[in-house]
């Protein structure tokens, strides 16, 4: 598994993103600001007073928005008091007490400036705690996923969320059981912060336990929902999820969906099948198609509401196949014209392109020494497109887990020939 944060550490993360323009912004209106006082002011007839003069105590004020160090505002009151010192030794025939009021509105402004900036950071320090904490939390529980679970291959990437974003509650496991085959499970809980976390945990605690037992798909989502509901007086929320069961010898594959985005099936390229127009400009005739349940179920936690008999749907997963789950954290990412992130139609030419390389990758991998993983992969094409099309870190976490399907199952559907999804 591989995780990314988007702006480094957790006390980072406290800090908006666009702090480093806005903090040039500033420098240069402040000095611009000053050093138009001292010409305006020194220029001046002796027997007029420097009108411009209170301007110096706006320096210290400006500073201190997005300071972060409370050095900031003290060095532009520096400044401004230098600058009024020099204005109040001009000689000049008028009253000097326009001078000695601004020198004075300098230092209160400063000191004010000061203590506001000491608080504010005082509180993003105690933020950036909560969100650590929050963000451990979220990290242990999704723990790292196989590379191989049975015949199968794994690969996952996590997402966090914008700086001034809250930790969510996304979660994903797979788990390899003695009679039913490999289970995954890919859920969002509604809400965000500490509460979505845990709740996230009591998820995939209850999944790792019940997976083994429950007998279909609908039954641990049943067994799920129950244990959600008994605990309703501590969550108020509800968990969207996806339940997936693939028989290791046939690649049988049923999908359970309880009101999340629903998975899409990457199709490997048929040798000998017609190639389509649209899959020939693909370059590979990767193909993308969303496997959609006839009526998909409540979420967990309102299972009851609904009728989840129409929530399932099985498919031959072929050889070389692959499933991608995702959160809609991917899907609902936005760019700069508020245009939704398109996964179902980017993910085909993003397959076709991680297939081309992944002879390459191999090859590197395979060297002595190169420290190759799964890096540059199906997942890592998607991660660097979806950042591409939002120009920001996204502003709500996102999860992507990929099963890859092996070159042959040990016992294939031949019977079922129409399993395979059709378009």
């Amino acid at each position: 598994m591989r995780t990314h944060l988007p702006n480094g550490t957790a006390a980072s993360r406290a800090r908006p993103w666009r702090a480093a323009w806005l903090s040039r912004w500033l420098d240069v209106s402040a000095l611009v600001l000053i050093a138009c006082v001292l010409v305006e002011c020194l220029w001046r007839p002796s027997t007029q007073p420097p009108m411009l003069a209170p301007l110096l105590a706006v320096p210290p004020a400006l500073a201190a928005i997005g300071a972060a160090t409370v050095r900031r505002p003290l060095v532009y009151g520096a400044i401004s008091l230098l600058a009024g010192v020099v204005v109040a030794a001009k000689p000049t025939v008028y009253a000097t007490w326009l001078p000695d009021a601004t020198m004075l509105t300098v230092v209160i402004i400063t000191a004010v400036a000061t203590a506001g900036t000491a608080v504010s950071l005082r509180q993003e320090r105690r933020l950036a705690e909560v969100t650590s904490v929050a963000e451990a939390a979220q990290r242990a529980l999704l723990r790292p996923l196989p590379a191989r679970l049975g015949p199968l291959g794994l690969d996952v990437v996590y997402i966090a969320a914008a700086a001034e974003a809250t930790v969510g509650g996304d979660l994903y496991e797979a788990v390899a059981t003695r009679d039913h085959g490999i289970r995954v499970i890919m859920g969002d809980v509604r809400g965000k912060g500490l509460g979505a976390v845990e709740l996230a945990a009591d998820v995939l605690g209850m999944f790792r336990g019940l997976a083994h037992d429950a007998s279909t798909l609908a039954e641990l989502a049943t067994h799920l929902d129950a244990g959600l509901r008994r605990d309703l007086g501590r969550h108020e929320e509800f968990v969207t999820a996806v339940l997936v069961e693939i028989d290791q010898e046939s690649g049988l594959t049923t999908v359970f969906n309880c009101g999340h985005p629903s998975p899409l099936l990457i199709e490997a390229p048929v040798p000998g099948a017609p190639v389509t127009e649209a899959q020939r400009r693909n370059a590979a005739g990767t193909r993308v198609i969303s496997v959609d349940v006839p009526q998909a179920a409540p979420p967990l936690g309102l299972l009851a509401l609904g009728d989840c008999s129409a929530a399932y749907r099985s498919i031959a997963l072929g050889k070389e196949d692959q499933l991608l789950l995702y959160t809609d954290g991917v899907t609902e990412a936005r760019d700069a014209r508020r245009e939704f992130y398109p996964l179902s139609e980017r993910v085909g030419a993003l397959a076709a392109k991680a297939a081309t390389q992944a002879p390459a990758r191999a090859l590197l991998a395979s060297m002595p020494g190169s420290g190759a993983t799964r890096q540059g992969g199906l997942l890592d094409l998607v991660h660097a497109d979806l950042l591409k099309h939002t120009g920001a870190p996204l502003n709500d976490d996102a999860a992507l887990l990929l099963v890859r399907a092996p070159v042959t199952w040990p016992a294939p559907l031949t019977a079922v020939p129409s399993a395979r999804v059709s378009a």
